[in-house]
C-alpha cells in the first residue's frame, strides 16, 4: 500500500491519546519504518500493526486509493494475540 499523506484530526488524536495514551509522533514512526501489516476490514476501512521503537501499535483508518492518504480513525496498543499475528505474517 502506497501512502502519500497521513491525516489524524485534533479530536482523534486526542481522543487516542487520551484513551490508550499512544501520541500522534508514535503513529507516525510506525508508518515511517514500513514495517506494518495491512488488511482490509470494510470498504475503504484498513487495520494496520506494526513495531515504534517500544511496542506494537494496531491502528484503524480509511484509505483514498486515488490520493493515496490515510485518515486515522484509531490507534492502540497491539494485543498479545495481534503481535502474534504479525510476527506469524512477516516471517
Amino acid at each position: 500500500m502506497k501512502i502519500r499523506a497521513i491525516h489524524i484530526e485534533n479530536s482523534v488524536a486526542m481522543k487516542i491519546y487520551e484513551k490508550h495514551r499512544v501520541p500522534v509522533e508514535e503513529i507516525y514512526e510506525v508508518f515511517a519504518q514500513n514495517q506494518a501489516e495491512f488488511r482490509q476490514v470494510g470498504g475503504n476501512q484498513y487495520m494496520s500493526i506494526g513495531p515504534s521503537k517500544n511496542r506494537y501499535l494496531t491502528m484503524f483508518f480509511t484509505y483514498d486509493e486515488i490520493a493515496k492518504e490515510i485518515d486515522i480513525t484509531t490507534a492502540y496498543p497491539s494485543s498479545k494475540k495481534q503481535i502474534k499475528i504479525y510476527k506469524k505474517v512477516r516471517k
